[in-house]
């Protein structure tokens, strides 16, 4: 068994009446990938907001490297490194995709050459660099869905440029995989 890099314990969320999540316990280990998958209601999304710190979970608890991460806000938690995306996309329409993914790349900087280098290694790793000038409005929902996993590496201030391009590949390759109508993904 290797190392747990994300570790959810018992939790439970409730909505009023409604038991969105009840005592769901899921580990990940470095390195590996995992899907949610389930039906519509299932607590697919409420169990990403509880992780990505969206909604505070009523029980239980999330831990990331080991540090405990429950009920810290949305920023604190992509500060220690869980940066998430949507099911629906909402890139800025009037940046161009470079632009929108130095978005990203500024957390943790004020350097624009340092996030314009970030933003250009995760774009080509997801083979968006010839789009790197357009309008983010003028992209194919699976384009916008690259955009903003590139924006979602970028977030983690601890990854260089070489490793947010290895790890753009790998969520790239994936993504092929998840772009039926019968299934929605979304990447933590």
């Amino acid at each position: 068994m290797g190392e747990i890099l994300l570790d959810v314990s018992r939790l439970t969320k409730r909505f009023g009446g409604l038991v969105a999540t009840n005592d769901l316990s899921l580990a990940v280990e470095r390195g590996e990938t995992h899907a949610i998958i389930g039906p519509n209601g299932a607590g697919k999304t409420t169990l990403f907001n509880m992780v990505a710190g969206a909604l505070a979970p009523d029980e239980g608890s999330v831990r990331l490297d080991g540090r405990d991460i429950t009920g810290l806000r949305a920023d604190q938690v992509c500060a220690a490194g869980i940066a998430r995306t949507f099911q629906i996309v909402r890139p800025f329409a009037d940046m161009t995709v470079l632009e929108n993914a130095m978005v990203g790349g500024f957390r943790g900087t004020v350097d624009t050459a340092r996030a314009r280098a970030r933003a250009e290694a995760a774009l080509a790793a997801l083979d968006m660099t010839p789009l790197r000038d357009r309008l983010a409005a003028s992209l194919t929902l699976p384009d916008r869905k690259r955009l903003e996993v590139a924006r979602a590496l970028l977030a983690h201030t601890a990854l260089p440029a070489g490793e947010i391009a290895r790890e753009a590949m790998k969520i790239a390759a994936s993504l092929d995989i998840y772009t039926t109508d019968q299934i929605t993904c979304e990447e933590l």
